[in-house]
C-alpha cells in the first residue's frame, strides 16, 4: 500500500465504497456507468464515426469536473477503466495489434486542445492527461501507429461550451483551431486519426477539429 493509500484510502469515485486502488470504480458502478456506444453524427460533415465510452452522470461528471475545473489531477486516474474497457472492445492487445487484426488502427491520436487562457489557469490540458498515457501504451506496442500529436492550437472563445445551446456551441467554435505551425507540413489529411476528448455534446468542438485536419 502506497504513503498515499495509506492516508486517504481508494474508494470508488461514484459510490465512495473501498476499491484496490486510487482510480478504480467498483464493479457496480463501472458497470452502470460504462457504455460504448456508436453515436449519430449525420450534422457533423468532416467526422467519419462518433465512439463514446460511458454515461456523462454520477461519479464520471464530478470526476472529470474536480479535474477541469478543482485541479484534482489525481482524479484522471479514473479514465484508465474506461480506456481498458475500449481496448477489449476495439481488440487492442499486443497479439492483435502486432497481427493487425484489431478493429481499426489509428495513425495518429489527437487531443483536442485547451486555449491558452484554460491552460495558464489550470496549468495543463486535462484531455492529456485522460489520454496520453494510454495512448503512449498503444504505440510502444505499434511504434509506427497511435503516434500522440499535440498538433492543434485552440484560440481563445468568447464563452465556455457548457453555458450555451446547440447553435451557439457551433457558432462558438466556428474557426477557433488551427494545426500548429510546427505541423503544417505533415500530411494529414489522408491519415487515419483519432481526435479524443473528454465530453461528447453536439459534437461541435470535433467537427471543428477534424475540419482543420482534413
Amino acid at each position: 500500500m502506497s504513503l498515499l493509500d495509506f492516508l486517504f484510502p481508494p474508494v470508488c469515485p461514484h459510490c465512495g465504497a473501498p476499491v484496490a486502488t486510487q482510480g478504480d470504480w467498483c464493479k457496480t458502478c463501472f458497470t452502470d456507468l460504462l457504455h460504448i456506444r456508436h453515436v449519430p453524427h449525420k450534422f457533423l460533415h468532416h467526422v467519419d464515426d462518433v465512439c463514446v465510452l460511458a454515461e456523462y452522470r454520477g461519479g464520471l461528471k464530478s470526476m472529470i469536473y474536480d479535474v477541469k475545473f478543482n485541479e484534482k489531477k489525481e482524479q484522471s486516474k479514473g479514465a484508465a477503466p474506461f480506456l481498458a474497457s475500449y481496448n477489449f472492445y476495439m481488440k487492442y492487445d499486443i497479439f492483435n495489434i502486432v497481427s493487425h487484426n484489431c478493429k481499426t488502427v489509428y495513425d495518429y491520436i489527437v487531443p483536442v486542445p485547451s486555449s491558452p487562457k484554460k491552460i495558464n489557469k489550470r496549468g495543463y490540458n486535462q484531455v492529456d492527461l485522460f489520454f496520453s498515457h494510454w495512448a503512449k501504451s498503444l504505440q510502444n506496442i505499434d511504434h509506427n501507429h497511435f503516434i500522440w500529436l499535440d498538433c492543434i492550437y485552440k484560440f481563445d472563445t468568447s464563452n465556455d461550451m457548457w453555458a450555451l445551446t446547440n447553435k451557439e456551441r457551433h457558432q462558438n467554435i466556428d474557426d477557433a483551431f488551427v494545426v500548429k505551425a510546427e505541423y503544417k507540413h505533415m500530411e494529414l489529411a489522408n491519415k487515419n486519426i483519432l481526435i479524443v476528448d473528454d465530453i461528447y455534446t453536439t459534437g461541435a468542438t470535433i467537427e471543428a477539429v477534424t475540419k482543420v485536419l482534413r
